[in-house]
């Protein structure tokens, strides 16, 4: 509950103190779909899965904040190094791992598992797994916006550019 505290609180972060970027619509949407999904998971007893998810999430989270320390600190080499650990964990587990084997578990697996005959169950197994393809379906957006800096930083010889969401969507 702890993980679904933090994501309340980066909603009211997001709507009152942050810089608005090129993707608020889709971080505003990723925190809202995070925090129901938590919710869901607690009330329904889906503690592994949750814990799983939120697990997958959090870790190429850490190399991202390094490479902010770094880049802030003036630290070239520490902030292209922990950004391509960030870019490499985003692609591993994000793209990989939780579709093939979260979202398949989730979607597939569980049938066999959980008795999902009724209609309420089953209802909420749509919802869950939509909610769940949401997410994969911003993870494939900020994919395509780091890929997009690694360009950057490659064509600047390993120098770690300015985040490319800084511009407001106003400059669209």
């Amino acid at each position: 509950m702890c993980q679904c505290g933090f994501y309340i609180y980066s909603i009211a972060a997001l709507l009152t103190w942050e810089t608005r970027r090129k993707d608020f619509a889709v971080m505003m949407s990723h925190h809202v779909i995070t925090v129901i999904l938590i919710g869901y998971s607690y009330i329904t007893s889906f503690f592994r899965i949750g814990s799983i998810i939120l697990a997958l999430h959090d870790a190429s989270d850490v190399f991202l904040e390094a490479a902010k320390v770094f880049k802030y600190s003036e630290r070239e080499l520490g902030a292209s190094v922990c950004f391509g650990l960030f870019a490499i964990s985003w692609l591993l587990l994000r793209l990989i791992f939780f579709p093939f084997w979260v979202i398949k578990t989730s979607s597939y697996d569980v049938r066999e598992f959980l008795n999902l005959s009724e209609s309420y169950p089953m209802s909420l197994y749509y919802v869950f797994n939509t909610m769940l393809l949401m997410l994969l379906v911003f993870h494939v957006y900020w994919w395509f916006l780091i890929c997009s800096m690694i360009m950057r930083q490659l064509k600047n010889r390993g120098k770690v550019g300015e985040d490319i969401r800084s511009d407001s969507e106003d400059d669209d």
